[in-house]
């Protein structure tokens, strides 16, 4: 029974430190972000212009439309020739399809509201390059 007591209390000491030191953590991000505030050092809230957004924008409103018709066919590939595809190959038709929703809706979000524009560009066009790179990846096996 005291074994267990002191199995407890000590689990319980470990939780409690961990608490502590994610609010210390919490602490010095804050600090290290008002730091960066005070001496001026903001992050680009909007994209550079207004011409590059719309630019961007409509390129990657393509994109995803390219991307949707690509897995559309996919998807009947999968459906008249059944016995070509396996689980996986499935799996990864579902899975580009969720990634291009996800991409369309980020699109959509930061129109609304802007945060880093550097960041998300370049975030966004890794994303785009992957789901480009895996529809050519399948469309190369669906041919084979």
């Amino acid at each position: 029974m005291t074994l267990l007591a002191g199995i407890i209390f000590a689990g319980y000491r470990s939780s409690n430190q961990k608490g502590k030191s994610a609010r210390a953590n919490m602490l010095l991000v804050e600090q290290d972000l008002n730091v960066s505030k005070k001496e001026g050092n903001t992050v680009a809230q909007k994209p550079v212009n207004d011409e590059e957004w719309l630019t961007f924008k409509n390129e990657s409103e393509l994109k995803i439309r390219d991307h949707e018709v690509r897995i559309i066919e996919l998807k009947i590939k999968v459906k008249t020739q059944e016995e070509i595809f396996d689980a996986p190959a499935r799996k990864k038709i579902a899975n580009l399809e969720q990634q291009n929703k996800y991409a369309k809706s980020r699109l959509e979000n930061f129109e609304k509201s802007p945060s880093n524009w550097d960041s998300f560009k370049y975030g966004f066009n890794n994303e785009m390059d992957a789901i480009e790179n895996a529809l050519k990846d399948l469309s190369f096996v669906t041919r084979n």
